[in-house]
């Protein structure tokens, strides 16, 4: 009898877990920075200018697509000017990013090295609209 009332007891935990999880991945992911969004409410915009970029591949992988590793320096309020890197997966159709490249960037204030994300796009150059990249 105690038995039967702990596997239920147990499963109906694992069941109420599992659906918290599920829950949780759906509004979950990356989600563009925007007005009320709990996940940037406390982030601040900068720039991260771009002082080095991976050579574009002759080709890309099966879906067309390629990593593109750049660096570069992010300026903007709360922060000293920080060098950091990332690698992004690219489609091949679009402009390569470039050095010297201005991109939009969100980071936490005094945390710019480890938190900072693409608040834009990336590659295309002046005046044009290359990818909305995310960090891999």
């Amino acid at each position: 009898m105690w038995f039967s009332i702990i596997i239920t007891l147990m499963l109906a935990g694992l069941l109420a877990v599992l659906l918290i999880q599920w829950q949780r991945g759906r509004s979950g992911g990356a989600a563009a920075p925007r007005e009320g969004n709990a996940a940037f409410t406390d982030r601040v915009p900068g720039t991260l200018t771009l002082t080095g970029v991976a050579d574009k591949p002759i080709e890309g992988d099966k879906n067309h697509q390629a990593f593109c590793t750049v660096s570069g320096t992010i300026t903007g309020p709360d922060t000293a000017p920080t060098d950091v890197y990332g690698r992004f997966v690219m489609p091949m159709s679009s402009a390569w990013p470039q050095i010297g490249d201005q991109v939009p960037v969100t980071y936490k204030p005094g945390k710019a090295e480890s938190t900072w994300q693409i608040a834009g796009s990336i590659g295309g150059g002046p005046g044009t609209s290359g990818p909305d990249l995310r960090k891999h």
